[in-house]
């Protein structure tokens, strides 16, 4: 039988035992071995099933094939792939991360392409039907990361066995999917890059004070004038502060001397808008050239997006 029709009829069983326990919750739960009580969550974390294809033509004949072989009446079908309007993707996310009171009225299956695997992070998805393994096993892991958020996930695999990878694969499947980190391509990292300690010295610094100085002052150091008072008390220089740096950093060695001048120039600047009587700042991370990462895609200027 064909792919989608395996995947019409395992996402068709989801949604129907996802209604038998909306009609019956007790008898469902008994079964189970859940208390009742618990029923109204799992239909929230476990009512809504994602579809996921590596092909833009997978995606939208799941879709396609969904609405028309399914035998539980009334599976809401959204699509997520590049080509969905970004408005339209917005509200899709916004229905599946507030959905609707009636059950019936909510989105039950999501068609979606490798868009999903990048940056959405929604709690209610819980289970997923794969058709065919992704090009590369970061991509698998990554796909299926999508799901189990916070709850546990269920992923189908459904091998597109005439392809020799699927294959191969499919023969070894519970070694593939138990040591799957090992057949990640490693990314290369320079460990003493000077723009990596640029992004990474505001880090550091933040943490030393926050999570040594204050403790050791007995007092909250979040505001730049109580931490300005401290440090004039203890003595401490930029030189100092910068030799403890590069040591966390594992950048005190001979042949460091450029990051170790580099960690220097960043203290001297914040030590400077420290001292500075017309800094207007109210928080310790806003003080120095540049603030602390809040987020791995801090690494180049960002632009605002308004409504």
């Amino acid at each position: 039988m064909t792919l989608e029709h395996v995947s019409d009829r395992t996402l068709d069983t989801l949604q129907r035992c996802v209604r038998e326990l909306i009609d019956d919750p007790v008898r469902v739960c008994s079964e189970a071995g859940v208390d009742p009580k618990h029923a109204e969550m799992l239909v929230s974390q476990y009512g809504t099933n994602v579809v996921y294809g590596s092909t833009l033509y997978d995606v939208e004949a799941a879709g396609r094939s969904l609405g028309s072989n399914n035998t539980v009446e009334g599976i809401n079908v959204e699509q997520l792939t590049g080509q969905t309007e970004f408005d339209e993707v917005r509200a899709i996310l916004e229905r599946l991360e507030k959905p609707e009171d009636d059950f019936a009225e909510r989105v039950h299956v999501v068609a979606a392409s490798s868009m999903l695997s990048h940056g959405v992070d929604v709690e209610r998805l819980n289970t997923m039907v794969m058709l065919g393994l992704p090009l590369t096993t970061a991509e698998f892991i990554q796909t299926t990361a999508r799901v189990g958020r916070t709850r546990p996930g269920l992923v189908y695999v459904l091998h597109k066995i005439g392809r020799e990878r699927d294959a191969q694969t499919f023969r070894q499947f519970g070694p593939y999917v138990r040591q799957g980190d090992r057949f990640v391509d490693p990314i290369p990292i320079t460990r003493r890059s000077r723009r990596v300690l640029d992004l990474t010295i505001a880090g550091a610094v933040a943490a030393r004070t926050l999570m040594i100085r204050e403790p050791a002052s007995k007092q909250r150091l979040s505001t730049p004038k109580k931490l300005r008072d401290y440090l004039r008390a203890i003595g401490l220089t930029p030189q100092d502060e910068a030799n403890a740096v590069a040591a966390v950093f594992g950048l005190d060695g001979a042949e460091d001397s450029l990051h170790q001048q580099q960690i220097v120039d960043w203290l001297k600047e914040w030590f400077a808008d420290l001292e500075d009587p017309t800094l207007k700042t109210n928080f310790i991370g806003e003080v120095g050239p540049n603030p602390p990462m809040m987020s791995l895609r801090d690494v180049e200027a960002t632009a605002p997006i308004h409504d």
